[in-house]
């Protein structure tokens, strides 16, 4: 928050602000109130035509959160594609960037700000590919992708041809991270199928959806996509640099998920890649900006049938409190998601029916995952937004199916997942088609909030009205070069238990999400410790934080 002096988040940091004392609360299920009518939120994200032909008109949007302004407030940019066929004249068929007017209300800023691309968008990523400290945007699409430079001044400037990321596939996940320790941030674009224009406008229904419905083609029999590693020259433009970092390895497979974080905790950020109906792809960073391919021999690859899934989204949160992070993955219909429990990062065990995930997800088609603690009571939940690809479904009712489907929370209770969605709220009687979905905390009040992309309808924003609990939101700067140093990992104690969070880009489904590292901390009033790991390897620790504010903490030397 540049609105914060340096002074004050030292002050905040040692502990000399008094704390608010927030008694405990009785445990009960979070509530999220639909406020989507009157928040703003008012651009419709379309993607194609209504009955969906084509598989390219199925997978929808993703949205990214960032402070694109510097206010304090984390604003959203909807990705969007248009309708087809296409209408020049439609003004309204673009991504629309979002500012937060601080009072749980947004205006949108997209022809102002430079960012109302009218491409056939798909989602994307948020970091600092300059290093000047200000978010950039980099925008997936069928066609050419998008990078946009923040100018500081509230507008940005497309630069992606002269920074050399172009990407002319069909992009969907993406993400930055500083793969080789140099201080700058690489980009890696998840690509999913190659198909020429004429071919999508000429697409007929031709399969048989469990012998009921006509429905379109693929993935499987389409041609996949390779995907494409780039590295940062640090000069603001960038070179493809696949085959030399080893992510050329299983570089196919449809790919619509895409993250980066350090799994094995050896400081190095590693690449967790999600495939429609292929294997999924664990790449391990060697340190030196080099990756091998390990999913299937770590069993993050298949499912615990050794079968591949249709996978769509991907997040990662230790979500069993044991210092390391596992990989949760949104799978297609008829289907259970999958939970990669980490196993000291060497290995991952799917425990998806060990945690009771397994059957709460088998019936809805899955799209964005989001591991965060919606309740604040020091352990992390999932969330699910889920939307059926086919519209035909509505049209037999004995295939128990539907196009529009209500999205899911689940509470962690030790390990074991429990969905709460009936009694959290009217955000869970919403009933569309949803795509990508991220959490914020819109208000800086300490509980994080909800936005998700639906397909062809307008956002939804859902705000966290839970009985209060404790909290700490951790935002990390560094004085100069980039903003948010990416791969930065904080462990929290407070009363015996321990968080791990880290900074990273990319994740849920084609989105970016807050940048500041969320913790809640129940009945706490302060936190015991502060534990920064950052990038270089660098270690700072803070004791006795007072608990219910945001904190800046800086990176030593700059």
């Amino acid at each position: 928050m540049r609105g914060l002096r340096k002074s004050w988040v030292v002050a905040a940091l040692v502990g000399l602000i008094l704390s608010s004392g927030l008694s405990a609360v009785q445990a009960q299920t979070p509530r999220f109130e639909d406020r989507s009518a009157g928040s703003g939120l008012e651009i419709v994200t379309y993607s194609g035509s209504v009955e969906k032909p084509h598989i390219l008109e199925s997978d929808g949007n993703g949205v990214l959160v960032l402070d694109y302004d510097g206010d304090g407030y984390q604003d959203l940019y909807f990705v969007a594609a248009f309708r087809i066929p296409r209408r020049e004249e439609a003004e309204e068929e673009r991504s629309a960037l979002y500012r937060n007017l601080g009072d749980g209300t947004f205006v949108e800023v997209s022809q102002q700000a430079g960012v109302g691309a009218r491409v056939y968008g798909h989602g994307g990523c948020v970091g600092d590919y300059n290093g000047d400290g200000l978010p950039d945007i980099y925008l997936t699409a069928y066609g050419d992708n998008i990078l946009y430079r923040n100018d500081g001044d509230g507008t940005f400037t497309d630069v992606t041809e002269e920074a050399g990321v172009t990407e002319p596939a069909w992009s969907i996940g993406a993400t930055f991270l500083d793969a080789d320790g140099d201080g700058d941030q690489d980009l890696y674009v998840g690509n999913y199928i190659i198909a020429p224009w004429e071919e999508i406008l000429a697409a007929r229904r031709t399969r048989r959806w469990r012998g009921k419905v006509e429905v379109m083609d693929g993935p499987r029999g389409l041609v996949e996509s390779p995907n494409t590693f780039y590295l940062n020259r640090g000069d603001g433009t960038f070179e493809d640099a696949t085959e030399p970092s080893g992510l050329a390895e299983g570089r196919l497979g449809y790919t619509m998920g895409v993250v980066s974080f350090d799994y094995d905790n050896d400081g190095a950020p590693d690449i967790y890649v999600a495939n429609d109906s292929t294997a999924n792809r664990l790449y391990k960073n060697h340190g030196d900006g080099t990756f091998e391919e390990v999913g299937t021999w770590t069993g993050s690859s298949y499912n615990a049938d050794g079968r591949v899934q249709g996978s769509m989204g991907v997040h990662y949160g230790d979500y069993d409190g044991d210092g390391w992070f596992d990989i949760g993955v949104t799978n297609f219909a008829l289907d259970y998601y999958a939970l990669y429990r980490n196993l000291e990062g060497e290995l991952f065990q799917d425990e998806s029916f060990i945690s009771q995930l397994a059957v709460t997800s088998f019936a809805p088609l899955g799209w964005g995952v989001l591991f965060f603690d919606a309740d604040n009571d020091r352990d992390v939940d999932l969330y699910f937004s889920n939307g059926h690809i086919y519209p035909q479904v509505d049209e037999d009712e004995s295939l128990g199916e539907t196009y529009r489907q209500h999205n899911q929370l689940l509470l962690n209770e030790g390990g074991k997942f429990r969905e709460v969605s009936a009694d959290a709220g009217d955000a869970f009687e919403v009933k569309l088609s949803s795509r990508g979905a991220v959490f914020l905390d819109i208000d800086n009040d300490g509980d994080l909030d909800l936005a998700v992309s639906n397909q062809d309808e307008k956002p939804n924003l859902f705000v966290n009205s839970s009985p209060p609990r404790s909290w700490l939101l951790v935002d990390l700067r560094q004085e100069s070069g980039a903003h948010r140093p990416l791969g930065t990992r904080v462990e929290l104690e407070v009363e015996g238990s321990k968080q791990i969070r880290e900074a990273t880009s990319g994740g849920s489904y084609a989105s970016e999400l807050d940048p500041r590292l969320h913790f809640g901390l129940g009945s706490a009033t302060k936190v015991d410790r502060v534990s920064v790991r950052w990038p270089d390897g660098r270690r700072s620790t803070f004791v006795d934080l007072p608990a219910n504010r945001q904190v800046v903490i800086w990176r030593p030397g700059g």
